[in-house]
């Protein structure tokens, strides 16, 4: 164990409580203590964070970091090192490799394929199909944070139809897991591609007519249904629509282990960004009107969002670019995870919310709903010294040219966010400073599930 000490003098620490000035003492990569600014303290190496905030790294609970099998879209350490330079010290990734991970043999095969690659600490999710329900315990008591699982065919995923669900969701229920589902009605959208190709339709807009407001708000709402009946733990993924953030908020009201995860495009892009760039900001479900993403801004500041993941999706130049002739023709997904934190601070700089409901929705929920809380997720002594020291002066435009992630491209590309991680530690280490990384890929580790204490 690395037993250096660290002070970070002068901070202000941000909880999804308070913002209280300390100064944070770190010993062997964890917090050893929070005292009051001044005290007198001996360390190896002290960190100046000038009244600056300091937040709990954040913990990302949806990626595809597409490794083993497509890094041609992304490797474990490019996407890791994307998230380290973004503010996220942890990540859980998608099932949806090659091979997709459908049984515990999967599952440890990954885990030893990828030990030494990462930038960032990590866990695993578990993939759902019609055909794996026997598989489910297995997975989960090998350590997967949760599964995934689809109600529409999407990327070569089987749909999950209600009858599997129930099925699925009994099981999960039994064990106590964890289900992260993508909630799109498969019949719309089969309908509405069909109509739209017999129509000769190619245009960017194409895309919000099939990927329907309706299919997500029809297959939501069967999913809290049939989560409601037998009692399983669902995070229903990137919602993009409040009235479905009401649905889920009254299921918690109830007392049902129904949350909501979003994602930071849809609290900064619109259809209006669709008509205009197409492909490149092609993902599903589509985002909203800008009426809509207002409304989307108010629940999240009212507490209606759970978790934030980036749904970090990335691909190639090459696979997106055919779409900009034919929207058909570019594959659903964008990057996200180096930009997801800086696109919400700047809603914080614009009064649309505050730093203690991004604490809380990207750091603190996501590790408490994962099983990876207390030692992730919180800023107090004996958790993890992954922080964040932030600049919520710095104004930066989105350029390509800057990001990180093997894609080297941002659905976000011009446009001008306030607010960013400017410092990042990882288990007291400095692995990002100004945008730039400083870390080194192995450092990253496999972190082991605890039981999900998010109620």
């Amino acid at each position: 164990m690395n037993n250096k000490t660290t002070l970070i003098k002068d901070a202000v620490v941000v909880t999804s409580k308070s913002c209280v000035p300390a100064d944070i003492l770190i010993k062997g990569g964890k917090i050893e203590a929070l005292h009051t600014p001044g005290t007198p303290c001996e360390a190896d190496e002290t960190i100046d964070a000038k009244g600056r905030y300091v937040m709990p790294g954040c913990v990302d609970g949806h990626t595809h970091m597409m490794d083993p099998g497509n890094t041609d879209r992304e490797e474990f350490s490019t996407g890791t090192m994307a998230a380290a330079v973004g503010g996220t010290t942890t990540i859980v990734d998608h099932h949806r490799n090659v091979p997709a991970v459908y049984d515990v043999q999967a599952h440890l095969e990954k885990i030893k394929f990828l030990e030494g690659k990462s930038c960032v600490d990590y866990g695993f999710m578990g993939g759902i199909s019609p055909t794996n329900t026997k598989e489910l315990q297995a997975m989960w008591e090998a350590g997967v944070v949760s599964f995934k699982t689809f109600t529409c065919n999407l990327h070569g995923v089987k749909a999950m139809h209600t009858s599997y669900l129930v099925e699925a969701f009994t099981e999960v229920a039994r064990f106590n897991g964890t289900v992260l589902i993508h909630c799109e009605d498969d019949g719309i959208c089969q309908y509405n591609e069909e109509k739209l190709k017999a129509e000769g339709r190619t245009d960017y807009l194409s895309q919000w007519e099939w990927r329907s407001k309706l299919a997500e708000r029809l297959a939501a709402k069967t999913v809290v249904e049939v989560a409601k009946e037998t009692g399983c733990r669902v995070i229903i993924a990137h919602v993009s629509q409040p009235e479905i953030l009401q649905v889920i908020h009254e299921a918690q009201e109830e007392g049902y282990e129904i949350y909501a995860e979003s994602c930071a495009h849809y609290f900064n892009l619109t259809v209006e960004d669709l008509a205009e760039k197409g492909p490149w900001v092609k993902f599903t479900p589509p985002m909203n009107t800008a009426e809509k993403k207002e409304e989307l801004w108010k629940l999240f500041d009212l507490g209606y969002v759970t978790t934030m993941g980036s749904d970090h999706c990335p691909y190639p130049k090459s696979d997106k670019l055919p779409g900009e002739k034919n929207i058909w023709d570019a594959p659903n997904g964008i990057p996200g995870v180096e930009t997801s934190l800086k696109a919400m601070l700047n809603g914080v700089n614009e009064g649309k919310t505050t730093l203690n409901r991004i604490v809380e929705c990207m750091c603190e929920n996501p590790a408490k709903v994962y099983g990876l809380y207390p030692r992730k997720g919180h800023i107090d002594v004996g958790a993890d010294a992954d922080l964040v020291i932030l600049d919520m002066e710095k104004v930066e435009t989105v350029k390509n040219e800057n990001i990180v992630s093997k894609c080297g491209w941002s659905a976000f590309e011009g446009k001008t966010f306030k607010g960013a991680a400017d410092t990042v530690l990882l288990r007291g280490k400095v692995i990002a400073k100004g945008g730039v990384f400083q870390g080194e890929a192995g450092y990253g580790k496999f972190t082991a599930r605890e039981e999900s204490c998010l109620k």
